[in-house]
């Protein structure tokens, strides 16, 4: 079985206080992530990329980023909805910028979230990011990007929705060091705004 917080966040899209949380937390995911079938057979972005670092998702612990990147880490939600998350702020192109790293239900980064700040006021343990850390691209995409950039980058989407989001989908199995099958599923979603990128988000889940 897949792990539950993932599975309720990830597959379900909950446009709710479980994902989103208040505000000055991680965005929620748009619903229609349940609407893109899985087209990809390797993962379309499974990194993030700070500067020239990187941090896999399921490889690298939130514990490790947070230390690379100086970055407390924060309990969000109760139960078995929640999540470890740490907050990052920079500038591109003269714009803030915030990055959200989070591990559901396991100590390693599951999720990362990358979008334009320039309508709120950042929380207070959200930390600045050195100029070599700079820029953030989750896999190939950065924001900013225009559409025909990230086509080029990242192929053909999965689906698109009306609200401007664009999902790329992988699904594969793999054999773990127990030499048992797994399943891997690996979500990039990028929402456009007036042709270039605003917001995007990569997630990957696997079963235990």
């Amino acid at each position: 079985m897949f792990r539950l917080r993932e599975l309720a966040c990830l597959a379900a899209g909950l446009l709710s206080a479980v994902c989103a949380g208040a505000q000055n937390l991680p965005f929620a995911y748009p619903s229609s992530l349940l609407e893109a079938p899985a087209t990809l057979t390797e993962p379309p972005a499974d990194f993030v990329r700070l500067g020239k670092p990187k941090i896999v998702l399921e490889v690298t612990t939130l514990e490790e980023a947070a230390a690379f990147t100086g970055a407390p880490r924060i309990r969000d939600g109760h139960g078995d909805f929640a999540r470890d998350i740490a907050c990052l702020a920079g500038t591109e192109a003269g714009r803030p910028v915030r990055v959200w790293m989070i591990a559901s239900d396991t100590v390693h980064v599951t999720e990362v979230q990358l979008e334009w700040a320039e309508n709120d006021t950042p929380p207070v343990f959200c930390r600045k990011l050195a100029p070599e850390r700079l820029p953030v691209r989750l896999g190939p995409v950065g924001l900013g990007m225009t559409e025909k950039e990230v086509l080029e980058l990242a192929g053909k989407p999965s689906y698109r929705d009306a609200q401007g989001w664009s999902y790329w989908f992988s699904q594969r199995f793999l054999r773990n060091a127990r030499n048992l099958q797994e399943l891997e599923l690996n979500w990039l979603a990028v929402r456009f705004e007036k042709g270039r990128v605003a917001q995007a988000f990569i997630s990957l889940v696997k079963n235990p």
